[in-house]
């Protein structure tokens, strides 16, 4: 029997650097590994770089500013073919934070300047003039599975006819609405911060079983004792807090 392995590309590690979600790697370093599953991380560091699409099973973007999203747009748009052969085949694009506004239609910056996005979802994100920060608790809808992590918030994201990731269940979500993220098929954006696989280990492991699940039929059970009490933990002191503003 041969030994899964698994192919996640980092995209731009140097230039998206916020909030730590760098922490997001190495708990799907840490999920492969309890889990008898290989997983190779690829960094992706200069916008030259084309990416792997037809070798690569999860592509990460984490947080960072608001600025670089139209260089990001502009190098990955010379791939848009392959990029929707890869989220045709329900392979992983995951996005948190800031770089959700690479996959809605258009960001409206503070000053009106317009930046276009990808148009993987429909969606409008409108840069914040305040930056809001708190926790966020919310439930996947697709998986069931609560999330726990914070959220700092400098933009607003108005979902139109799309999908989103989950329901709020305390916290401010995309636009203070009950909804969280957005989803298409396996492209995912959530605001959650944490770092979110970090604090949620058993939302890196969900995904990592519907990778491995489709080149092996495997299972194995785990647990994150650690990880489980933190998260009843902070879920008691979120439901006993005033909500903020």
């Amino acid at each position: 029997m041969d030994k899964v392995v698994i192919n996640l590309v980092w995209l731009y590690p140097d230039i998206l650097n916020l909030h730590g979600e760098r922490g997001s790697v190495q708990a799907f370093q840490r999920v492969c590994e309890n889990l008898g599953i290989t997983i190779n991380i690829k960094r992706v560091n200069e916008y030259s770089e084309k990416i792997d699409f037809k070798n690569t099973d999860i592509i990460f973007c984490p947080p960072g500013e608001l600025k670089v999203i139209y260089d990001i747009k502009e190098a990955i748009s010379k791939q848009m073919d392959e990029l929707k052969e890869y989220i045709d085949a329900r392979k992983y694009f995951i996005t948190i934070g800031t770089t959700g506004c690479l996959l809605a239609k258009e960001t409206i910056r503070e000053n009106g300047e317009k930046i276009e996005g990808l148009g993987i979802f429909d969606m409008t994100c409108k840069e914040r003039k305040t930056v809001i920060g708190d926790d966020l608790h919310f439930v996947i809808e697709k998986t069931k599975q609560e999330i726990i992590g914070s959220q700092i918030q400098m933009i607003d994201y108005e979902l139109n006819n799309q999908e989103p990731l989950g329901t709020i269940i305390y916290g401010y979500g995309n636009n203070n609405t009950s909804k969280e993220g957005a989803r298409v098929k396996n492209v995912i954006f959530t605001n959650c911060l944490g770092p979110v696989f970090v604090k949620n280990p058993w939302w890196a492991e969900n995904i990592v079983m519907n990778v491995a699940l489709n080149k092996m039929n495997i299972y194995n059970e785990n647990e994150y004792e650690l990880e489980n009490k933190s998260f009843t933990s902070t879920k008691k002191f979120i439901k006993e807090k005033p909500k903020q503003i």
